[in-house]
């Protein structure tokens, strides 16, 4: 499934280096970790246009709706992407997983509070969490 390629390329960069609209193993953000992970699993995503570090408007859930399908958080699986809010809109996304090591349920993402590429327990960060996001295979 592409799910699983994505989540195996998305923990191939755990510990790359955070930078703001980063696209390589030199630094990545959350969106650049998703993209540069996809693109490695064989699914072409394009790039969007230029963002700020703080988000405007819902342009991050529009772009996740036009590749992916919607999912409730409780039907959540190792893979699909997951937004959280910043403030009033979403403004950070990661992909959900189970932790390999402690078997819980986990986020990997290029998180700026961490400084680079991280896998950490979901738990603490579901009460940002706005929506989640399964990708369509084919």
């Amino acid at each position: 499934m592409i799910a699983d390629r994505i989540l195996e390329e998305a923990r191939a960069l755990l510990g790359t280096r955070w930078r703001h609209m980063g696209r390589s193993e030199t630094g990545l953000d959350c969106i650049g970790l998703v993209l540069v992970a996809a693109r490695r699993a064989g699914l072409d995503l394009p790039e969007p246009p230029p963002y700020r570090r703080v988000p405007v408007d819902q342009a991050l859930r529009r772009g996740a709706a036009e590749h992916m399908d919607a999912v409730l958080p409780a039907e959540v699986r190792d893979g699909d992407l997951l937004l959280f809010n910043m403030g009033v809109y979403a403004g950070h996304v990661g992909l959900a997983g189970t932790h390999p090591v402690y078997g819980v349920a986990s986020c990997v993402h290029a998180y700026l509070p961490r400084g680079e590429v991280v896998e950490e327990r979901l738990d603490p960060l579901r009460q940002q969490m706005t929506g989640a996001f399964r990708w369509r295979e084919g």
